[in-house]
């Protein structure tokens, strides 16, 4: 209990002195404190100014309102330094970044950027926002890095519209894609280290992203619909999908694009050259069902195997899932705001948010060579605590017998969520420790689960 709090606390205090300087005034940085500290603690699906300042302790929502609505404060300045601390505890030149756009679901019609589009939440026409994020995904974690809001061509037509949710005259239209490439080319000249860009069929297409990476010597897998074309050796242009049809049987190959819940994701591969040696058609095909393909499109500046190149296309999900994770942990979309700057503030506040959990539940980072390994003590205080880190066993053979103690699973987000309001609720002793056994608990049933859904894979695999 006693590392739990040093550790969260530690986070917390790092992350809030970088954005302090960004409020001139006492009032705004303490209210901003409160507010993602809130985000983290309230409970319930909605996260109102309300449910923030009751949870906080405020008398009335009054200073959260102002926060978002009122006070002085640049939100472009808390991103950048909010970017600072993502780096600092994950800072990797082999990172990728990955663009994907969400849905953020709303009613009426005057919240800012608001319209019937579509939402890939649902797979449907639904009155929404839609925000495209740009993740930094690493192999020790991954958490979202910028975002822009997507304002609909009407919206940018309607002058009164656009006045009554204070959308800034400098804002013009521009289209998921456009906005993907002004972040990327954005982190290019800001220097961040990364490798890799990823993105969807949105963002496949653009040959003005692909262009930016390819100059700046970064590599990128995007996914490309079956309809995209290319430029085949012999060249001739041909659509990706008859490049699989071409694809002798023998050249599949039955890989993992990394581990899921329930064990690796096995799909068969393919890779298809083009005309440039620095450029690969990539060809995913599931293995219960053949027709279903995916293609991606492929750069690398150098030479690279087909396993990386695997590896950054099934990175693109942990983007999803900090979606998942920001709307269910941080209050990503559920605010009730209707003006431009006020939506702005509410992201990167609930950004930070997920932000720290993000740092505290990173897997640890390698030790350096030459570099001696802490002690328990001194993980305790200057890193993560030997009890967040995964000892669960894995199967490694079929019919091997599950082990007596199956160890524990990493604290996930959810789970230092609930450390963190263990940590910060006043409660009574016998309450606090009460929660920690469950945590324990929760931890070492999940190990258990994931080792017999490794073995179940193991014994497919064995039978096929």
């Amino acid at each position: 209990m006693v590392e739990d709090r040093t550790w969260l606390g530690k986070l917390h205090g790092e992350l809030c002195a970088l954005i302090a300087p960004v409020f001139a005034q006492a009032r705004s940085r303490f209210t901003a404190f409160a507010y993602i500290g809130a985000l983290l603690a309230a409970p319930g699906d909605r996260k109102s100014c309300w449910q923030l300042g009751e949870q906080a302790g405020h008398a009335t929502p009054r200073r959260m309102q102002a926060l978002l609505a009122e006070y002085a404060w640049d939100w472009r300045a808390a991103l950048a330094r909010l970017r600072r601390f993502i780096l600092a505890r994950l800072a990797d030149p082999g990172a990728i970044l990955v663009l994907d756009e969400t849905a953020e679901l709303k009613k009426g019609t005057m919240t800012a950027g608001v319209a019937r589009q579509h939402a890939g939440i649902t797979g449907q026409v639904e009155n929404c926002q839609t925000v495209v994020f740009l993740a930094y995904v690493t192999a020790r974690a991954h958490a979202l890095f910028g975002f822009r809001l997507f304002l609909p061509e009407h919206w940018c037509r309607d002058r009164k519209r656009r006045q009554r949710a204070q959308v800034p005259d400098s804002v013009e239209f521009a289209t998921k894609t456009e906005l993907g490439t002004a972040m990327v080319t954005g982190a290019l000249a800001a220097g961040r280290p990364f490798g890799w860009v990823a993105g969807d069929e949105v963002h496949g297409r653009s040959s003005k992203l692909r262009a930016a990476c390819e100059d700046a010597g970064k590599g990128y897998v995007f996914t490309v619909p079956v309809n995209f074309t290319v430029t085949v050796p012999s060249g001739r242009r041909a659509a990706v999908c008859a490049l699989a049809r071409l694809v002798p049987a023998t050249a599949w190959e039955t890989r993992s694009c990394g581990r899921g819940c329930k064990g690796h994701r096995d799909y068969e591969w393919a890779m298809a050259a083009t005309s440039s040696p620095r450029h690969w058609v990539l060809i995913r095909r599931t293995i219960t069902d053949p027709d279903d393909l995916a293609f991606f499109y492929c750069h690398a500046p150098g030479m690279v195997s087909p396993s990386i190149l695997i590896k950054v296309a099934g990175k693109r999900w942990p983007v999803e899932e900090c979606f998942q994770q920001g709307k269910g942990q941080a209050g990503l979309d559920q605010h009730q705001l209707r003006l431009w700057h006020s939506f702005h503030r509410h992201t990167v506040l609930a950004m930070c948010a997920l932000a720290l959990l993000a740092a505290a539940t990173a897997r640890p980072a390698p030790p350096e060579p030459g570099t001696p390994a802490k002690s328990d003590a001194a993980s305790s205080t200057g890193s993560q605590p030997q009890a967040w880190r995964d000892t669960g066993e894995l199967p490694a053979r079929p019919g091997q017998q599950p082990p007596d103690d199956p160890g524990m699973v990493r604290v996930s987000v959810p789970e230092a969520r609930r450390l963190l309001r263990l940590t910060t609720t006043p409660m009574t002793r016998a309450a606090r420790e009460l929660g920690h056994a469950w945590s324990r608990w929760r931890r070492r049933h999940q190990a258990r689960a994931r080792w017999h859904h490794y073995q179940a894979r193991l014994r497919a695999a064995q039978v096929t």
